[in-house]
């Protein structure tokens, strides 16, 4: 019966039903067909979501959302342009630096691809270059925020998994960095073929004018990362210190307007509602994937046909790379992790080096069509069709690829700062 529940699953998703409702409707039926109490159902949702760590998901969003509103985003950008949009393609790096900065805040590939997209397509097309190009730079450079930390899908994954929040985050940094650096090689490799203009001269005095307007923006990440570094601050501690600072900010800028305040909240609210409802239907989902003996039956199958650790862990991306095509990335952590646990025990898979990555190849999934959140939003802001948006980010989606690849045969990238520092 259980493949029935998959196979309905997948149908689902893939006529576009509300993600909700293709992962609960057919444990619905199973619990029907078996004739267990459907009172089971509300008892395992709330169980999953009964979980302090998810208090940090609707804060850290929040607090994005309001740095979006109060031109924390714009300060960062100034910034940027200030530091290195000088040099050939210059506004391309830019990009990729405030949506590093910006990830350090936010959490979110949806809101660093709107918040920071607003800015840069509008910057880049204003300076010649291809729209596509811009486009294409400012999606790719989302795939920063939930890697970057603190990121709100691996807070999703530490729950689910009992994983380390801390250590995922620490796992995060290297990553992050060594994407954003190869992001901004790709730019330069091709404003230098397509013949890209150098922005205006650098100067000390914009530097440093910029980065007084900046500065207080940019100690968020200061307060939140260095609070849970070092251990003073739990990743729910500092996503409410992060909100209360953003309010702050508000404050100082005189952007503080309880009307729009109360719209942030509204609006905050009703995505956080339906992600808990995602997440919470998941948890019924786990339980008939766990009572039809799935993960057991999963592992001893994959035992008969590979030995190898590196292929188990291999094969488990690749399965997360496909279904990321048409679901977001927090019913594939969901829905996955569960399911593979046993996998990941059974053949000595380090689970903190296999997260960080689950958590990138995730984020690949978030500028892919179909279902890529982070596209939909970069395609909103640009007013270009996503295929034309896809097709122009490419050359950075593949080079990512190549990056997953080298931190799956070279685990320190990822775990050595949680060793030493964890």
């Amino acid at each position: 019966m259980i493949s029935w529940i998959l196979l309905a699953i997948f149908v689902l998703i893939v006529i576009r039903a509300p993600i909700f409702v293709a992962l609960g409707a057919p444990a619905m039926a199973y619990l029907w067909l078996r004739g267990i109490p459907i009172e089971l159902a509300p008892q395992r949702m709330l169980g999953t979501v009964n979980e302090s760590i998810l208090l940090a998901v609707p804060m850290f969003l929040l607090a994005g959302a309001l740095m979006n509103r109060y031109g924390a985003t714009a300060r960062i950008f100034d910034f940027a342009q200030a530091v290195i949009g000088h040099v050939r393609g210059g506004l391309g790096y830019v990009t990729v630096l405030a949506s590093m900065v910006f990830s350090a805040m936010s959490g979110s590939a949806a809101a660093d691809a709107v918040g920071v997209g607003k800015m840069t397509v509008a910057a880049m097309r204003k300076r010649g270059y291809d729209p596509n190009f811009a486009a294409a730079v400012t999606l790719s450079s989302a795939t920063l925020a939930p890697v970057i930390p603190p990121s709100i899908i691996m807070i999703i994954y530490g729950a689910t998994a009992n994983v380390s929040i801390g250590k995922m985050f620490l796992g995060g940094v290297f990553p992050g960095l060594l994407m954003a650096a190869s992001l901004m090689a790709m730019v330069g490799w091709l404003s230098a073929r397509r013949g890209y203009g150098r922005g205006e001269p650098f100067a000390w005095s914009r530097v440093f004018r910029t980065f007084w307007r900046a500065g207080l923006v940019m100690l968020t990440p200061v307060l939140v990362i260095g609070g849970i570094f070092s251990g003073v601050l739990t990743p729910t501690e500092a996503s409410a210190i992060a909100v209360v600072y953003v309010i702050f900010l508000g404050i100082v800028y005189r952007k503080l307007n309880f009307g729009e305040f109360y719209r942030n909240l509204i609006q905050t609210g009703t995505a956080v509602g339906a992600l808990m409802m995602v997440v919470a239907v998941s948890g019924l989902d786990a339980w008939v994937i766990a009572r039809e003996q799935v993960p057991v039956m999963l592992a001893q199958n994959v035992s008969e046909v590979v030995s190898s650790p590196t292929l188990v862990f291999i094969a488990i991306l690749l399965v997360v790379l496909v279904l990321g095509l048409f679901m977001d990335a927090t019913p594939v952590i969901l829905m996955l992790v569960p399911a593979t646990t046993p996998l990941v025990t059974a053949f000595g898979i380090d689970p903190l080096h296999l997260g960080v990555l689950f958590c990138i190849v995730c984020v690949l999934g978030l500028i892919t069509p179909p279902v890529g959140v982070a596209l939909y939003g970069v395609a909103l802001v640009s007013r270009l069709p996503m295929e034309r948006i896809f097709v122009a980010s490419l050359p950075f989606f593949i080079m990512l690829l190549v990056l997953v690849a080298v931190m799956v045969a070279f685990p320190s990238i990822i775990t050595w700062l949680p060793g030493k520092w964890g």
